[in-house]
């Protein structure tokens, strides 16, 4: 059985997730409306805010739709420290002019945090790697961090 989870943060980045899901396989890239992306959990192996979504009226989040196994999930819920640090997530996606379901992780929020250039840098290469929209970039890249500009 596959799942489709949708990746908004640090997971989008090829190499990061071809090594907490060796099983996955591209899906799609999709957005989640009226969602804003916001750093809501420190992480001590970053050394960064890490990232989460909330609900915001007039944001959309853009990311990757994957096919994960179940094999995939548990050890995604190792690396996320789910359920204490993340929690899996019913989300709805659009992509294109269809919205489908997918799970995703949210974080048990503990403030708001600013992240690590090389933890922001992270999630703007998946940006990059996968050609999110320019716009969506360069909002990613105007994130500050608490340790200069994002790497990239």
């Amino acid at each position: 059985m596959r799942v489709l989870y949708f990746a908004y943060a640090s997971n989008m980045e090829p190499s990061q997730i071809q090594a907490r899901c060796p099983d996955h396989r591209f899906f799609s890239i999709g957005r989640v409306e009226h969602y804003g992306l916001a750093f809501t959990r420190w992480s001590r192996s970053w050394n960064s805010g890490t990232a989460d979504i909330l609900p915001s009226r007039n944001q959309e989040v853009l990311g990757v739709l994957y096919e994960v196994s179940l094999d995939d999930l548990k050890r995604l819920d190792k690396f996320t420290l789910s359920p204490q640090a993340y929690f899996r997530a019913d989300i709805a996606v659009a992509v294109g002019k269809e919205t489908i379901p997918a799970l995703t992780y949210l974080a048990n929020r503990e403030g708001g945090f600013l992240p690590s250039r090389k933890y922001l840098g992270q999630i703007v290469k998946g940006a990059e790697f996968f050609k999110l929209p320019q716009k969506y970039v360069e909002s990613l890249k105007a994130i500050q961090t608490h340790d200069g500009r994002a790497e990239g």
